[in-house]
């Protein structure tokens, strides 16, 4: 293609959202087409006869542009999660001028890119968006992970992983209201299992910093007790943490692994009885499709994105009941042969998922 495709890339100067969901996406972006677009965090260098793709379009922050920029504008909603639920991420004044600014910026967009049918559906519904300017297109894994299942890597090869209790959970995210962490916390403890929990936010439970910083994602492998954790959460988004804080500190079942990169996180997913995503909602679902990949089985909310995500290949438990959720968990930790099924049908479910039909449905809508 003879036309110039830039990319606004925030994690050029903010290192912070290269570990959040942005810098997944960003991250398959380049994998995929980082020799033909230019990745840039100055948008005065879009010419105008270009296109734009705006790969995070964040309603609770300043706009990126308030006019056409580019000959095609693309915005990628992830997800409508804070506008769906304002009770539990509140915006503030301050937020609430972005939101309104950035409903006036989405006009100047010719297309948005959204990750699954359900936020699709969320995006017609709350912002009035008609159906043909919304393309769903669904992620792809990054390379990392296909070329180990190519390679057939075995647990042992590698970065050696710290001892492990030998049968585990596994959580992997961040720890917002909509990831249901507090229910989590109660069907672990109903079951008596361990469980490890892989993401940024968690090195504070472990003694590394004095405030938890909402993040999505991981980094090193840290300690193995919630430690130290100052008592005051005044952020309003914090809540639902300093629930789930208080319901597993000094809880040895609880296992922070805080951060965690691609080349270790593969083994977790390899050694876990099981990955759990009990969200109350969600725009795709990272941790179901990395977990496939390695034939994990996953026990995931009975909510429509999951359920299409994983086209069904999975156990399903009602988020809203921690009795429900343990009572699943225990199901797949007793019975290692459903365990097997479900991981080998959700393996062939992420298949679906590949780099090729990624790469040449993004080029089909530039």
């Amino acid at each position: 293609m003879n036309q110039k495709v830039f990319v606004y890339d925030p994690t050029l100067k903010d290192k912070q959202s290269s570990v959040r969901g942005i810098g997944r996406y960003l991250q398959i972006l380049k994998e995929n087409f980082g020799n033909s677009w230019i990745f840039t965090d100055n948008i005065k260098r879009i010419s105008a006869d270009s296109v734009f793709i705006n790969p995070f379009f964040n309603f609770l922050q300043t706009p990126l542009t308030l006019r056409k920029i580019a000959q095609k504008q693309i915005a990628v909603i992830h997800d409508l999660i804070p506008l769906k639920y304002p009770s539990h991420f509140p915006s503030g004044f301050k937020g609430s001028i972005y939101i309104l600014l950035n409903k006036l910026a989405l006009k100047n967009y010719d297309l948005i890119i959204t990750d699954s049918e359900a936020s699709k559906k969320d995006i017609i519904d709350m912002l009035q968006v008609i159906s043909s300017k919304i393309k769903v297109i669904y992620p792809c894994l990054p390379k990392i992970f296909l070329e180990i299942r190519q390679q057939k890597m075995g647990v042992e090869t590698g970065i050696a992983l710290p001892n492990l209790p030998s049968n585990f959970c596994l959580y992997v995210g961040d720890a917002t209201w909509n990831k249901n962490l507090v229910n989590l916390a109660k069907a672990i403890k109903l079951t008596n299992v361990n469980c490890v929990f892989v993401g940024k936010v968690f090195e504070s439970f472990s003694g590394k910093a004095q405030m938890p910083v909402l993040s999505n994602r991981q980094g090193p492998l840290g300690g193995v007790a919630a430690k130290n954790m100052v008592s005051s959460f005044s952020n309003l988004w914090q809540k639902e943490l300093k629930k789930f804080y208080e319901l597993v500190k000094d809880d040895k079942r609880f296992i922070f692994a805080g951060f965690t990169p691609d080349s270790q996180l593969f083994k977790l997913y390899q050694q876990a009885v099981l990955n759990i995503l009990p969200s109350r909602d969600e725009g795709f679902g990272f941790s179901y499709l990395e977990a496939a990949n390695f034939s994990c089985p996953s026990l995931l909310s009975d909510i429509p994105v999951l359920k299409e995500i994983s086209g069904g290949n999975a156990l399903f438990c009602n988020p809203n009941n921690p009795q429900d959720i343990a009572d699943k968990i225990k199901e797949i930790n007793s019975d290692k042969n459903l365990g097997n099924k479900i991981g080998i049908v959700a393996k062939k479910r992420s298949e679906y998922f590949s780099s090729e039909k990624f790469k040449q449905e993004i080029l089909s809508v530039i």
